[in-house]
């Protein structure tokens, strides 16, 4: 076996880009075929999934028009069981990318009905595959197709390179969907931001709130000035060593029909990305406790300066008055609401 060239290299890294580029299931096989597309030469890519019990196979090939017809198909369906590469799945041995000639002389494969009624109309004499996720009820698999030669031990040894990164990324994203289905109903939407910056709008949903709030499409990638300087903001106090950290304050943006309110959650020290928890509201919602509350416009200025995170001193900036001026304000604003802390005072004007 001889090392990977520089070449081989640079497929590799520009495949496991293209791997954690989609942000749904939806869009992953096709990235899949083009990640593998970047690191091996082959006839034909297959993205397979076989379900179980019944054991039919669906799948999407690159090239796109290698795909075969209804019959084909359904032959392969009713063969299926003859597989090699699918008999022999197994759980406990799925990290290594298997070649049906590690399984068959090309002489067993000759006489295989499966063979002889698929794969020889396609003209594909060899195949090298590997398991991207494997329960008893699904398969999930790419597959490599070859009419010559066979794959080498250094095709093998790209695609095992390739594997743990399909894995994360099939993983990655299917937590990102059981994450979705947990808050449906609940009015809130994900948005995903890493550390570096960018942002991944996780539903379409949330992709229609941030257009409305914050004039932003799911591909533009990053987010306004105003909401990256609160999270930056957020991400500072949760860095800190501190035994009594502050309840996060949601942030409050308006438009002309309601507010969003933007709440922050802390990935932890290791992780690469933060979580925010969009929830869209009636403009009347956030502003019912405060008028019942008979607060002033002065005290209203400061809930909402209070909304964004602000400090006693950054609301005394903006609005030309001391912080012992402020903290004065805050006082009546708690005892109008019955509240004792600003996180409080805010959730409430939230009506949370």
């Amino acid at each position: 076996m001889t090392p990977l060239s520089q070449s081989n290299c640079r497929g590799l890294l520009s495949a496991v880009e293209t791997l954690h580029r989609p942000a749904s299931l939806d869009e992953f096989p096709e990235a899949v075929l083009h990640a593998v597309k970047q690191v091996l030469a082959c006839n034909t890519i297959c993205y397979n999934e076989v379900k179980f019990p019944d054991s039919r196979m669906t799948w999407i090939t690159e090239p796109a028009n290698a795909l075969p017809g209804p019959a084909l198909r359904e032959t392969f369906n009713r063969n299926l069981q003859e597989h090699p590469l699918i008999a022999y799945s197994n759980p406990k041995d799925a990290g290594r990318s298997l070649r049906i000639s590690d399984l068959l002389t090309r002489q067993e494969f000759h006489r295989l009905a499966l063979y002889n009624e698929y794969y020889r109309p396609m003209n594909v004499e060899y195949q090298l595959g590997a398991t991207i996720s494997i329960n008893p009820q699904q398969i999930i698999a790419v597959a490599l197709d070859r009419d010559e030669p066979d794959f080498s031990e250094d095709d093998r040894l790209c695609l095992d390179m390739l594997r743990p990164h399909m894995v994360q990324a099939y993983r990655n994203l299917h937590t990102m969907s059981l994450m979705q289905r947990a808050i449906e109903g609940s009015g809130q939407r994900l948005v995903f931001v890493k550390r570096s910056g960018s942002a991944r709008l996780a539903s379409e949903d949330a992709c229609q709130v941030m257009a409305k709030y914050c004039g932003i499409s799911r591909s533009s990638g990053y987010l306004p000035d105003l909401l990256m300087n609160w999270i930056e903001h957020e991400r500072s106090r949760f860095s800190e060593d501190s035994d009594d950290l502050s309840p996060s304050v949601p942030l409050v943006m308006s438009s002309g029909t309601g507010n969003l309110i933007v709440r922050f959650l802390w990935g932890g020290r290791g992780a690469d990305q933060d979580l925010l928890l969009l929830e869209e509201q009636a403009a009347d919602l956030a502003s019912t406790l405060a008028e019942e509350s008979r607060l002033t416009p002065r005290e209203k200025e400061i809930l909402t300066y209070l909304s964004q995170g602000k400090t006693n001193a950054e609301i005394g900036l903006a609005l030309s008055i001391s912080p012992l001026t402020v903290k004065k304000h805050l006082e009546h604003i708690y005892s109008k609401m019955q509240v004792h802390r600003r996180g409080a005072a805010v959730a409430r004007s939230l009506h949370t």
